[in-house]
């Protein structure tokens, strides 16, 4: 019977089950009915098939698959046995309903289908670059990210200093994601927001843009993340999340659940809605424990201009480094949110022209800094490395299938 065959293990799949049964009918095996064990399974309707994916692990979850590859109307229902997969159940809008609840007599488990397995495996567009070696061998971003204050009196020159300087170009190149993501017209992504999962040794281990629907920036990077990683079912440990916003409501659940047991999340940017105080439950903004990230630009942007000559000047706006070149420095959080009106503030910052401005300042920003002469310190050096490894990621990076 072709029930049987949806969720055992060890049958040979062609591909399609000839037998037509009723989608209730379908979904009575052990598997499906315990879904506590057994097979992930999550499947759509399309004409008189029932195609349906399976995952052993939540982590990289058949109704992801299924959601990607659905019939081409956007209002298709997935259906699944997995309540608990993570990249469904924080977000109840979306049209999914459980197998086990679905009626042998009516409605949708009436239904005559036939079993059709899904082989291909759908996967999100996600962001990707050439592969780099760690920036920092000996580790320590973590500790400094962990430790990270805004009272914290560092001595110059030294490798912790270093380490902590490195936290703001990661979340400088963030930003610059988004940016390239903008002027490079990435296929299939919007740039609103953009996160980036870091390793303790400094090395870019996934990234994510909004790519719609559910797949938020964050994610994205999970998405990514897992896809690149089969065998994982939570970032690494000591790990470091940069994210260009607060996490929303949705991304707040999935990282809860995916996140390692100490890594520390950073946010540029607050959303001060009712999601954003959500997100700060787990995360905390850059700029509460050090300076913030500032951006250079030659264009004049909105804020007050206070003349300072200084690398990482904190300002409130657009700080001018009072040098004949007239290249002006903004701090990038406090530069968004002035250019912010009312509603959602990600769809704002994909269209907002000043937003566009002061992101691009954030790119300008990292190319300088690249280039500058450093001294031969430790602290210079931790951040030579750093420069060169976000470069070089930024510089390759492209949107994939």
């Amino acid at each position: 019977m072709a029930c049987s065959n949806l969720g055992h293990t060890g049958v040979t799949y062609t591909g399609k089950e000839d037998l037509r049964e009723t989608l209730y009918e379908l979904c009575q095996s052990p598997t499906i009915t315990s879904p506590t064990g057994g097979d992930n399974v999550a499947g759509y309707i399309d004409g008189t098939e029932f195609k349906f994916y399976k995952s052993d692990n939540l982590a990289r979850p058949a109704v992801v698959n299924a959601l990607l590859g659905k019939a081409k109307s956007n209002y298709a229902t997935v259906y699944t046995n997995r309540a608990d997969a993570l990249w469904i159940k924080h977000y109840p809008k979306m049209k999914v309903k459980l197998m086990d609840q679905l009626k042998p007599t009516e409605g949708d488990g009436a239904v005559g289908v036939t079993l059709a397995l899904q082989t291909v495996k759908k996967w999100p567009r996600q962001i990707a670059a050439i592969a780099l070696k760690a920036p920092i061998p000996g580790g320590g971003l973590h500790a400094a990210a962990a430790g990270l204050s805004k009272d914290l009196d560092l001595p110059p020159g030294s490798r912790k200093k270093g380490l902590a300087r490195a936290l703001r170009y990661y979340m400088l190149a963030t930003y610059s994601l988004v940016d390239i993501s903008s002027a490079e017209a990435y296929e299939g992504l919007k740039n609103y927001v953009g996160a980036l999962l870091v390793s303790d040794q400094g090395q870019i281990l996934a990234a994510g843009i909004n790519t719609g629907s559910f797949r938020h920036a964050e994610v994205s990077m999970l998405l990514s993340y897992f896809r690149n990683n089969p065998t994982a079912t939570k970032v690494p440990e000591n790990s470091v999340i940069f994210s260009t916003l607060t996490p929303c409501k949705g991304c707040t659940g999935f990282l809860s659940v995916t996140k390692s047991s100490n890594c520390v999340i950073y946010f540029g940017q607050e959303d001060t809605g009712k999601d954003g105080k959500v997100g700060k439950k787990i995360s905390t903004q850059l700029s509460e424990k050090t300076k913030a990230p500032v951006g250079r630009s030659k264009e004049k942007l909105p804020g007050e201009i206070v003349p300072d000559d200084t690398e990482d000047t904190e300002g409130t706006g657009v700080v001018a480094m009072g040098t004949a070149s007239e290249i002006h420095k903004v701090q990038v959080d406090k530069g968004l949110t002035s250019c912010m009106g009312t509603g959602s503030i990600a769809t704002q910052i994909g269209k907002a022209k000043h937003a566009k401005e002061v992101l691009r300042s954030g790119s300008e920003a990292l190319i300088h800094k690249m280039l500058r002469t450093r001294a031969t310190d430790a602290e210079s050096e931790v951040k030579h490395a750093v420069l060169t490894h976000i470069g070089q990621w930024l510089g390759t990076s492209r949107s994939v299938e």
